[in-house]
Order: structure tokens, then sequence, then C-alpha cells
């Protein structure tokens, strides 16, 4: 059940970030520079999530039900 939270949660935010990025390469009024680095931005934080979601999976799988007991 745990597992199913992080990717349901993580996917969402994934799909909010590519959405994001793809607004910004659609709007035709936005400069070419502008478009460039707000769609580097999404799919860079869309790919920190996809890696943030797989790191708790594995950990989720070894036992650690409460990663903030770590701090």
């Amino acid at each position: 059940m745990k597992i199913a939270a992080v990717i349901a949660i993580g996917a969402f935010f994934v799909l909010y970030f590519v959405l994001y990025m793809l607004v910004a390469f659609l709007v035709p009024e936005m400069p070419m520079i502008a478009r460039i680095v707000v769609g580097g931005f999404g799919a860079f934080i869309a790919g920190y999530m996809i890696k943030t979601i797989i790191e708790r999976i594995m950990e989720i799988r070894k036992g650690e039900d409460d990663d903030l007991s770590n701090y």
C-alpha cells in the first residue's frame, strides 16, 4: 500500500512538471531562450522526482517505513 501511494503521488508530480514543460514550448509569444529555460527546469524537476520515487521504493522494500528517523 505504501509503494502504491509513493507511485501515485510521484506520478502526479511528474505529470504536472511534464505538462508545465509542454506548456512552455507551446506558448507562441514566449521567447526561445525562455522556453528552453522553463522546459529545462521542468525536465530537471521531473527527472529528479523519478529518482526520488525509485529511492523511496527501495527504502520501503528494505523495511524503512519512516524515512524521517534518519534525520
